[in-house]
């Protein structure tokens, strides 16, 4: 794995990678290329040679293999449901036999209960796996495949486009003018829909703590301050950074956005962190969410959550089971939020993209911070670790197309921030406020059920994308 440092270089290097620089990437199978960062990809592209009829067999061969993941998941959730079945059984029969339990039915029961919350809690990473995780992974795969067919030629169309002196006539391609064009207008109404939807949450117990560290706050808060400075937001910018290990961000109409300390810890650079800003900032100042969401979404979003409260099995929301969801990493708000509140689909997403990137630039950062950390959370091993971020950021080719076009088309920076010692600074203070929280939680009242469980599994609780591991309780997992 790369040291920050290292991926601190390569990026600046990429900036000065010869036009006309080869590859030996022709004789790299697909399913390998595939594998790669998208930028990678986008620099090396121009030197493939695969013909139309061979990228089409790898997307049927992708549809194949995706189908064949969706029967293997759907088979494992089956036979989970058989071993709860006889599990369940058992219980039964020990129910049978006598009015109360001796010393040796006790244990035997205990042995049970555990069993099965634990093949519970896979269960529910198996529905997530399928439903969530299991298709990102392969649309990633899928955009990919795009790039390299169709970046190429794309990337001509823009050379020729600034060669002729029309890359201003593109859509926002005043980039100059940013923070004095006229923009989205009204963004001031989208501040009541914002509380509204934040009141919301709040009255049912579903936003994690917030994170009070001064020093992690005021560098979020100076970045967040200086990319919207640099924008076309004209509301007041109302951060919150949350503690949850879900590695996502996202920003609520009006204004409001929202970091949580598993993105920030994974980001590797100050133009990550500050893609990441930009991007949910560009989705206030062009007003996405209002425009897809009415109150009645928020009714909406509320019932979802009750759903997936019941599918977790926390005993419903607005109680001390929601605060344990959270800790579980891969199940946090981000599978909760309705996405028209956020204003996610494929040309939303798009328009974000390009506005993210022109606010970024505009900050000073180097606009393709967001691209390299997409790439970070699309080569996440497993399906789970990147469930919520890839829901609220879907992976379709338009919007890396967005980015990496609108990098083309702005003005190149010999001196766009990447790295520095004040964001090190800043995760330094952020590992000591992880190690604080997980004693805090550790201490936390529980939700522990009697009789507990055996504690010589509770290692196993930290593989969350081994999903064939039904050693450890759900509820004794949770509350760790």
């Amino acid at each position: 794995m790369r040291t920050t440092f290292q991926r601190g270089i390569a990026l600046a290097l990429a900036y000065v990678v010869l036009p006309n620089a080869t590859f030996a990437a022709t004789a790299v199978p697909l399913d390998e290329l595939v594998k790669r960062p998208y930028l990678e990809l986008s620099e090396q592209a121009p030197d493939f040679s695969f013909t139309h009829e061979q990228l089409e067999a790898f997307r049927k061969d992708l549809a194949r293999q995706r189908k064949a993941e969706d029967e293997r998941l759907r088979k494992e959730e089956k036979d989970l449901d058989s071993k709860l079945k006889d599990l369940r059984d058992q219980l039964s029969s020990l129910n049978k036999e006598t009015s109360s339990d001796t010393p040796a039915a006790a244990a035997t029961r205990q042995r049970v209960h555990c069993e099965i919350l634990s093949l519970e809690k896979t269960q529910r990473e198996k529905r997530v796996e399928r439903q969530t995780g299991m298709p990102v992974s392969f649309d990633n795969k899928l955009a990919k495949v795009d790039l390299i067919e169709r970046w190429p030629a794309l990337k001509q169309g823009i050379v020729k486009t600034i060669a002729d002196g029309k890359a201003r006539q593109r859509i926002h391609g005043d980039v100059e003018d940013i923070g004095v064009r006229k923009g989205e207008p009204n963004q001031e109404k989208d501040i009541k829909l914002g509380e509204d939807a934040l009141k919301d949450l709040k009255l049912h117990s579903l936003m994690p703590r917030e994170v009070d560290n001064k020093d992690i706050k005021n560098y979020v808060q100076t970045m967040a301050d200086r990319v919207a400075a640099n924008s076309d937001v004209k509301v007041p910018v109302k951060l919150t950074i949350l503690h949850s290990e879900e590695i996502n961000a996202f920003a609520l109409p009006g204004g409001f956005l929202f970091v949580n300390t598993g993105l920030i810890d994974k980001t590797a650079t100050d133009s990550e962190l500050a893609g990441v800003v930009a991007h949910e900032l560009a989705h206030v100042a062009a007003r996405h969410g209002a425009k897809l969401t009415k109150r009645a979404n928020v009714a909406n979003m509320l019932y979802q959550m009750a759903q997936i409260a019941v599918m977790i099995g926390t005993g419903g929301f607005g109680t001390i089971g929601t605060y344990y969801l959270f800790q579980a990493g891969f199940l946090g708000l981000g599978l909760f939020l309705d996405l028209s509140l956020l204003g996610v689909n494929r040309e939303f997403e798009a328009e974000a993209d390009q506005l993210g990137a022109q606010y970024a630039w505009k900050s000073g950062y180097d606009p393709r911070g967001f691209i390299t950390f997409f790439d970070t959370m699309a080569s996440e091993k497993g399906y789970i670790q990147s469930a919520s971020f890839f829901r609220t950021h879907p992976p379709y080719f338009e919007r890396i197309l967005s980015t990496l076009s609108e990098v083309e088309y702005l003005p190149k920076s010999t001196d766009a921030a990447i790295d520095s010692s004040a964001f090190h600074k800043m995760k330094t203070a952020l590992t000591e406020e992880l190690k604080q929280e997980k004693q805090r939680t550790k201490d936390a009242p529980s939700l522990r059920r009697e009789p507990p469980c055996p504690e010589e599994n509770k290692d196993k609780k930290d593989k969350k994308d081994k999903l064939s591991d039904a050693g450890s309780c759900f509820v004794c997992a949770a509350t760790e």
